[in-house]
């Protein structure tokens, strides 16, 4: 009892904090000076309750400042909202979501799919290199925040800022993740942070040809493609310049992942990275990864032929919307967006 108090009395004191909101690389994220007073945000060195000196558990202590109604950052991951603003987090949410998923204006909904935060056991399906034999991912791997995200920021090579503190390639970084079997990925992609933070799209809840900032000529968009890779890298073909993808007519090998749409261009993140002038056609025939799925969870609902498309491993449950994959739009709107039958 008495240490449960004491873990209710920290987490009260974090509310309290009178620090500014947190920000990705700033706040308790970066930025810090030779006196820091960062660190007493989070940890405790003497009287933690938690592994790693941290005053709780994650997600329980990301969510003591990026949760619902609390007021250390204005980025609440829980109910995907940008609370300045009321705008959809451009990530969508981890319990609720305020998104336009069927075209008619945003919406609050309870999430029907999303990344896992709570530690939780997972699939993480279309890991690995292309296989004859049928091998729809790894399993057995807890996921929380911090699988993706590095809290002290400057997580790039040379430790420099990037993109939502995603972790890059940077040795101080935690592995991505560890499965049951001791199969162990680590970050390898930078993916360039933002001079002025996008963390929501635009009054109407619209996701399409949303972008994201142009950092140095390199559309965060379409970098986060090799970054969602690393852990879902037989979910897309190989696209260069030199060597455009054939997604759709070339089999790859692989016993599950055989013919895949392509994803944009990987070694040109430029406008002619999903538009690509270079292959004879303007029209984006190379998506990026979050131009048809969000990062967090999403409200998207699955109709009859949409809500019971077999899993990877041949398994057709959970179904329903649960099957939404993490698509920004219902049923199969992102495919109508662009094809437009």
């Amino acid at each position: 009892m008495n240490a449960r108090l004491f873990l209710i009395a920290g987490l009260l004191a974090l509310l309290c904090l009178p620090t500014g909101l947190a920000l990705a690389d700033n706040g308790p994220h970066g930025g810090y000076t030779a006196t820091t007073d960062a660190c007493a945000a989070c940890h405790r060195a003497h009287t933690a309750p938690a592994a790693q000196l941290l005053l709780a558990n994650t997600p329980d202590l990301c969510y003591t400042c990026h949760g619902s109604g609390a007021s250390g950052a204005d980025t609440n991951v829980t109910d995907g909202l940008y609370t300045p603003l009321n705008r959809s987090l451009r990530a969508g949410g981890f319990t609720n979501v305020y998104m336009d998923v069927d075209l008619t204006g945003p919406q609050t909904l309870a999430v029907t799919s999303n990344h896992e935060d709570s530690g939780g056991s997972n699939t993480v399906w279309g890991y690995g290199a292309i296989s004859a034999v049928a091998d729809p991912g790894v399993t057995g791997v807890a996921l929380t925040c911090t699988n993706c995200h590095n809290p002290h920021g400057n997580a790039g090579s040379g430790g420099t800022a990037t993109y939502r503190i995603l972790k890059g390639n940077n040795a101080s970084n935690t592995e991505l993740f560890t499965d049951g079997g001791g199969t162990t990925e680590y970050a390898t992609v930078d993916i360039p942070d933002e001079a002025t933070k996008q963390y929501y799209t635009d009054a109407n809840g619209t996701y399409a040809h949303d972008h994201g900032s142009n950092v140095g000529g390199v559309y965060i968009n379409a970098a986060l493609t090799a970054w969602c890779a690393q852990c879902h890298s037989r979910h897309k073909p190989l696209n260069l310049e030199a060597a455009p993808s054939e997604s759709g007519h070339t089999d790859s090998g692989d016993a599950i992942f055989a013919f895949r749409h392509a994803t944009n261009i990987e070694d040109n993140l430029g406008c002619s990275s999903c538009h690509s002038f270079s292959h004879g056609n303007f029209m984006p025939p190379y998506p990026a990864c979050t131009t048809c799925h969000v990062a967090h969870g999403t409200g998207a609902r699955m109709g009859t032929l949409s809500d019971n498309v077999p899993w990877p491993d041949g398994t057709t449950t959970p179904a329903g919307d649960a099957r939404s994959s993490l698509l920004r739009l219902d049923n199969r709107g992102v495919c109508q967006d662009c094809h437009n039958k």
